[in-house]
């Protein structure tokens, strides 16, 4: 543990006026003889006797460190004195109620005169020794301008690199440790109120009370030694220590830097659109005594190698930035003890030098996506505490053992590219098991591997709290899993462990609360196994845990769950062995796309019950026998036919069964008294039908006149009762529902809008409209439609990150391109019906926003890039192993089936390529670009574009499966159609793919990425003849969705392809007039 003092310096302690010792009632002044001679110490605290080792040296100073005792932790008897100046009387808060105080309220007028107590209170009392620290560290809060939000780790590792922190010898916190309670303690006197939490990570987001910035302002400036941009009395000198700028300056502001000799900090702040692209190379040369450096979200690409001449740096953070690479010169500041590297999209790899940074603390490099392994020797970081991933590589890379002296680390720690571990002997070595500061533990494989051995050798701290497991190919879980040891562990994720045909048994945790199975496809049943009752020695193992407990309590399953998720389970059947008092404290219960499930377990055993959600579940035939719980609040059914027949109000035979329900949902339609739905958290419109909404006939210029639709289209939901089902509807010969000659289309976004003259719905042409979002809420989650919070734009607009004040919720806001002349009332009857559309597999529409002639569609955020940046990048497409490239192609043939023949309306994309799909945080890919595009012209992608589209014009839904067809090419061989070597491999892609295909060389149209891996060879071929079948020149000749569903599951016989594709690059130039090649992001 290093337990090294920086002092602030001389400069700062000049500022500083008093310097005498004060008593205070309730402290003591520790003193001996040294102390009173060269120190003039004051601690606040009780008695204590002080020895004169505890003085030594550093930097040539005497420094006096204070012992522990309980008033150097928690609540000072200062601190607590300066609570009773600042809050007093009734306006007494608690100490965790940060976040009551309105600025400018009148009912708080007196607050100027409480921060003025504080200061003066703190100015007479403390003195430059350990009181000063505090002082320096109120003092630092000048930096930051009223609004600008932050994170506490940020500011107390700030805090530490300016030496205002330190321990003492005997006391076993952390100086983070410390710093947390400080910054509680500004908290509790409302220096700092909590903004709000973020969303996508869960991380507090704070800012500082606007009273006590404006009586800060000028304050810390007797000296000239702190500088903020935005204070007009502030200016940059030679005694300028700390200083903080916006990221819209230009390099001339930032070279005024330069007579700041001395500057110990740096904050470039994110607040407006950065135009920071660049650092100075001279500028680092100019600042030789940085301590901290803040460059995070500004435009910059690279730094300059002068950073090694930082010697002092002690803080950098770079993320967010486009940075591809860090100079190796940097390995060379040996004080550096934060590293920020988070979210930096396109950073290849960390400087081989690394280890040489012993005194290292914290190096993030999260959501960096493009990193595939850790510099060598990097074990040697011992002292690292945050590590959010670590990324294990291939042979000579960094071995998985390098963990083994990593015991300091704490938070939460993710292990990538499990597959690269040579096995169990390694994975032992990495000694997880001693790791006893991580709460959470994440495991992740990127490609198939049977790692039981490996998994069972990478068993955790018996105090870890959750334990998430990604993509592990074993046929079974190790034994440690579900062990009751794991004492306070309470959530855990299970997700993509494809070969596992039971799940663990989990039933018997003590603490856990929250449980999420995903994408467990070869589970076929969920048996008692499930609830940990078939083992004798887990029984003991329980019984001994609880001690006191009875022994009838060992019998009762998940005694402590809340929130049970069971996704994707694609093989499952049957679900039993649910007894009586078992998951006594489910609340939530989520069942999703089980198409093989066919009946439900005992759900009248759960008590406890208020939500049960249900989709995807197709072989559902009817609900328990035995009912529903009574305590059910919440039902929603979506996309289960024959269950929702069975529910409907007052005809369906389980009717009765849920009649006592106040919120029910069908297919996203309510069906008793209206409440907020509770999928969505809005009310959509109460008693409105789709049935109500009629359009005049399509023109044959826009729709296919093919079996596939017909010149009297008129849209009407699938499956409207009010038509002969005969007409409506046929069986192909797959047994899926195929479109027929009375099939209603429906084109919405980049599909066709206009063509609906006379579209009315009523009720939703008013800003009460639920899905409607205030111009004035978009433009505050987005800074101001900030430059630099702009993630993709095009021919269709442009798309901005936002995070909503009120909830922290992460958005995506695309702002359409005014070319439209579409009415308020249509875009409104449109955007809301494409809220409707939900499915997993594809991007969700929230809501939407017309100001004038602006109009905005508001997106859910997908954190990861989209296809494209990682198929057609080098380092990327590591990521894309074939179990993944496979998931991509089956997620995108469901998305595109429901678009066409499962939701409300059929809608036909029209614009399916590889840049509108885009990953969540789980990988599940999405297809973009619903609600875009708002007019009638030919629209979609040089190359992707069917060819009776882009030549006559004609509209089908086999536009889309032609787009697909083109989309799994590029997956399977990793080639861009639009920069296939023509010249050295003959022809457009298509027909490179064909002349391999028929030619019996398939195996040369595969990606080396996916050839090396260990994909299955069956599967890679039947993708390529499905691909091959979807772009056949003739739209009947090509497939349906549906029937590329069934290919896909292998529940339908591939037909040989007939004919070659006709569709040549040629034909792509012809049409590139009519395309579009923007850049669809508005997921991400």
């Amino acid at each position: 543990m290093d337990f090294s003092i920086d002092m602030a310096s001389k400069e700062e302690e000049q500022s500083l006026e008093d310097n005498e010792i004060v008593e205070l009632k309730g402290t003591s002044i520790i003193s001996n003889k040294q102390s009173r001679e060269k120190s003039g110490v004051l601690y606040l605290g009780e008695t204590h006797d002080v020895d004169d080792d505890m003085y030594y040296s550093s930097d040539n100073e005497e420094i006096w460190c204070p012992p522990p005792g309980p008033s150097y932790f928690g609540k000072t008897p200062v601190f607590d004195e300066i609570s009773e100046l600042y809050v007093s009387g009734e306006d007494e808060k608690k100490p965790d109620d940060i976040n009551e105080r309105s600025s400018g309220s009148e009912e708080f007028k007196e607050e100027e005169d409480t921060v003025d107590k504080l200061f003066n209170f703190m100015r007479r009392k403390f003195n430059p020794s350990f009181s000063s620290f505090i002082w320096k560290c109120l003092l630092f809060w000048y930096l930051f301008p009223t609004n600008y939000e932050f994170y506490m780790d940020d500011i107390i590792h700030l805090w530490i690199a300016q030496g205002y922190i330190h321990i003492p010898f005997t006391q076993l916190k952390t100086m983070e440790d410390i710093g947390i309670l400080w910054f509680e303690e500004f908290g509790r006197l409302q220096v700092i109120k909590l903004s709000h939490i973020d969303s996508s990570t869960g991380r507090l987001r704070y800012k500082l009370n606007p009273t006590f910035v404006h009586k800060l302002q000028g304050r810390p400036n007797e000296n000239n030694h702190y500088y903020r941009l935005d204070d007009v009395n502030a200016y940059i000198s030679e005694s300028t220590l700390h200083a903080s700028l916006r990221d819209t300056i230009d390099l001339i502001t930032l070279k005024d830097l330069y007579q700041a000799t001395k500057l110990y900090t740096l904050l470039i702040l994110h607040e407006q659109g950065s135009r920071l692209d660049q650092i100075p190379r001279d500028l680092f040369l100019k600042l030789p005594s940085l301590r901290a450096l803040d460059l995070s979200h500004t435009c910059i690409t690279e730094l300059p190698n002068s950073i090694g001449n930082l010697e002092d740096l002690r803080y950098l953070n770079l993320s967010g930035t486009l940075i591809t690479t860090l100079p190796e010169s940097l390995c060379d500041l040996y004080q550096m003890q934060t590293l920020k590297l988070r979210g930096c999209l396109k950073l290849l790899r960390l400087p081989k030098g690394m280890s040489k940074l012993i005194n290292l603390r914290h190096l993030d490099v999260d959501v960096s996506c493009l990193l595939v392994s850790m510099p060598p020797r990097f074990g040697d970081l011992a002292e690292l505490q945050t590590l959010p991933a670590f990324f294990v590589g291939k042979e000579n890379g960094c071995h998985i053992t390098e963990l083994k002296n990593m015991v300091n680390l704490r938070g939460t720690f993710r292990i990538l590219r499990l597959e690269n571990v040579s096995g169990s002997k390694e994975a032992k070595e990495a000694a997880l098991h001693q790791k006893k500061y991580l709460d959470k533990l994440e495991y992740h494989w990127t490609e198939l591997q049977d790692g039981l051995d490996l998994l069972e050798n990478l068993q955790p701290h018996t105090q870890v709290q959750e334990l998430q497991i990604v993509g592990y190919a074993g046929a079974k879980f190790p034994s440690w899993i579900g062990n009751p040891i794991f004492s306070i562990l309470t959530a855990i994720t299970i997700h993509d462990c494809r070969n596992c045909q039971v799940l663990p048994r989990l039933g018997k945790l003590p603490s856990l609360k929250t449980l999420c199975i995903s994408n467990m496809i070869a589970v076929k049943a969920i048996d008692s196994q499930f609830c940990g009752r078939d083992t004798v020695s887990g029984v003991r193992d329980f019984v001994r845990f609880i001690g006191k407990k009875s022994a009838s309590d060992t019998s009762v399953a998940f005694r402590t769950l809340e929130n049970l998720t069971l996704k994707s389970l694609l093989s499952l059947e049957e679900w039993n062995g649910i007894k009586e008092l078992d998951f006594p404290h489910l609340e939530k219960l989520n069942i999703s796309d089980c198409p093989k499930l066919t009946a439900l377990p005992k759900i009248s055993l759960l008590n406890n019950l208020k939500k049960l959600e249900i989709s995807f579940c197709p072989s559902l035939k009817s609900l328990p026998n035995e009912g529903l719980p009574t305590s059910l609040q919440h039902l929603v059914i979506t996309d289960c036919p024959v269950l929702k027949d069975r529910c409907h109000k007052d005809k369906g035979e389980d009717w009765i069964r849920v009649v006592h329900i106040p919120d029910i949902w069908t297919d996203y339609q309510h069906i008793s008294q209206a409440q907020p739905s509770p999928t969505t958290g809005l009310v959509p419109l109460p008693s409105q039908s789709l049935k109500s909404i009629t359009t005049p006939m399509l023109s044959t210029s826009n729709v296919d006149n093919s079996k596939d639709a017909s010149n009297d289209l008129m849209f009407k939901p699938h499956g409207d009762p009010s038509e002969n089902p005969n007409d409506d509807q046929e069986k192909n010969s797959t047994g899926t529902t195929a479109p027929s000659k009375r099939k209603r289309f429906f084109f919405l976004s980049n599909f066709i809008l206009n063509p609906f003259k006379s579209f009315t719905l009523k009720g939703t042409t008013t800003p009460s409209n639920p899905f409607h979002f205030p111009y004035k809420t978009l433009l505050s989650a987005t800074n101001g439609f900030d430059l630099n919070n702009k993630i993709g734009s095009g021919g269709f607009g442009s798309v901005y990150k936002g995070i909503l004040k009120e909830n922290g919720k992460v958005i995506a806001v695309k702002k359409l391109s005014q070319s439209s002349n579409q009415r308020t009332r249509e875009f409104v009857n449109k955007a809301t019906l494409l809220t409707r559309v939900q499915h997993k597999n594809v991007v969700r529409l929230l809501g939407y926003c017309i100001d004038g002639t602006t109009r905005l569609l508001v997106y859910e955020y997908l954190s990861r890039q989209g296809l494209d940046m990682y198929l057609f990048n080098s380092h990327g497409r590591e990521a894309l192993q074939w179990k993944r490239r496979y998931d991509v192609i089956v997620g995108l043939a469901r998305g595109l089936h429901y678009l066409h023949e499962q939701s409300h309306v059929c809608i036909i994309h029209r614009n399916i390529r590889v840049s509108n799909i885009l990953f969540d945080e789980m990988w599940t890919p999405k297809i973009a670009g619903v609600g875009t595009h708002l007019d009638t012209s030919i629209v979609g992608t040089i190359g992707y574009i069917a060819p009776e589209y882009a030549i006559h014009g004609r509209l089908s839904t086999k536009a889309d499966v032609y787009s697909f067809g083109i989309v799994v090419l590029e997956v399977i061989s990793g080639q861009r159609f639009s920069t296939f070597n023509m010249d050295r491999d003959g022809g457009s892609l298509l027909e490179w793919a064909w002349n391999h295909y028929i030619g019996g060389r398939s195996s040369e149209i595969i990606d080396t990425v996916i050839a090396r891996g260990k994909a299955t060879t069956e599967q890679v071929y039947m993708c390529i003849n499905i691909g091959l079948l979807c772009v056949q020149p003739e739209p009947e000749l090509r497939p349906t969705m549906g029937q590329v569903v069934l290919m896909l599951s292998q529940q339908s016989t591939i037909p040989e392809v007939p004919r070659k594709p006709a569709y040549s690059l040629s034909l792509a130039r012809r049409s590139s007039s009519s395309g579009s090649s923007e850049k669809s992001e508005e997921g991400k």
